[in-house]
């Protein structure tokens, strides 16, 4: 008798900022969502594939459930609504802080979608390295389990990646048998094209912090893949940076362009990981006041195109 294969697919939702991609990366263990101390760095939904013996787990990273009203967040919450709708299950990505329970909008608005979705639940408990005593644990336990109906609440640090084991072990657990819907040398499915402007938009928010809104882009224009060069292979990368206002401009490229260009040689050597060769990037800035409430601008620069699973 031949063991049982499991395969499906796991959302992943919660408020902005509160580890969602971080603790995806961990269950991967490879890096195929952005991450910054930034909220709403995840623009859209991105899947990776984890792929372990008698399983493979879909795990779908949404952009943290927001209730600002732009078409672009308001594509944002397509996406997580059309994520969840697909899955076979939803983990919830919350944060302990303080003693008590004590649940704000976004964080509201988040545990709504959870339980809307009608599917299996999972809660993961993030970021319990910054207790300062366990029993701090005891009350969200009981919150999430009692409120939610929530099949396990897992404690976790997904930055020293505390508890992940057991908490990959509950995703699969949600599974329904079936075969895999993805090679098992595949850890993410989004195209290359869109995974390196994915590491320029980090670098850009890591290198603005403040200075920015969240509401900056990143299009790769120009793929030139010469990585079957034999005698120099390279990916010959052109992209923008979209922005709302002139001053914004000034800021990211930096006096004499030394911004710009410290966020190309941040970027580079991700992307060349990434990619597996050298790389040659040019980034540049371009002005467009209107593309976050415009909606087809927003769809033009790829965010709420949300696509179904094969």
């Amino acid at each position: 008798m031949s063991e049982v294969f499991r395969c499906g697919v796991i959302a992943v939702v919660g408020r902005p900022n509160v580890g969602k991609s971080t603790l995806v990366n961990a269950l991967l263990g490879e890096k195929v969502a952005i991450v910054s101390p930034r909220p709403q760095t995840t623009r859209t939904a991105i899947r990776a594939i984890v792929n372990e013996p008698g399983a493979q787990l879909v795990l779908v990273d949404t952009p943290g459930v927001t209730t600002l009203r732009t078409a672009l967040h308001k594509a944002m919450r397509r996406s997580v609504a059309n994520s969840t709708a697909d899955a076979d299950g939803v983990l919830l990505v919350a944060e302990v802080h303080g003693d008590t329970p004590n649940v704000g909008d976004e964080e509201q608005r988040a545990l709504d979608t959870a339980r809307a979705s009608g599917r299996p639940l999972v809660v993961a408990l993030n970021k319990v390295d910054k207790l300062r005593r366990k029993e701090q644990l005891l009350p969200w336990l009981a919150h999430f389990e009692q409120t939610l109906g929530a099949r396990c609440v897992v404690p976790v640090s997904a930055l020293r990646k505390d508890g992940i084991d057991p908490l990959r072990r509950e995703l699969i657990a949600l599974l329904p048998e079936g075969e895999a819907i993805f090679p098992a040398d595949l850890y993410t499915d989004q195209a290359e094209r869109f995974l390196c402007a994915e590491l320029v938009l980090e670098q850009l928010i890591l290198h603005t912090r403040e200075e920015i809104p969240h509401s900056a882009a990143v299009v790769i224009d120009s793929f030139e893949d010469e990585r079957d060069n034999a005698e120099r292979p390279i990916c010959r990368l052109t992209g923008r940076i979209i922005v709302e206002r002139e001053s914004q401009k000034g800021v990211v490229v930096g006096k004499g362009g030394v911004r710009i260009k410290s966020m190309s040689q941040a970027a580079r050597p991700q992307i060349e990981a990434l990619l597996g060769s050298q790389v040659y990037l040019r980034l540049t800035v371009e002005v467009d006041p209107n593309w976050t409430r415009n909606e087809s601008a927003v769809h033009e620069h790829g965010y709420g195109m949300n696509e179904r699973l094969p």
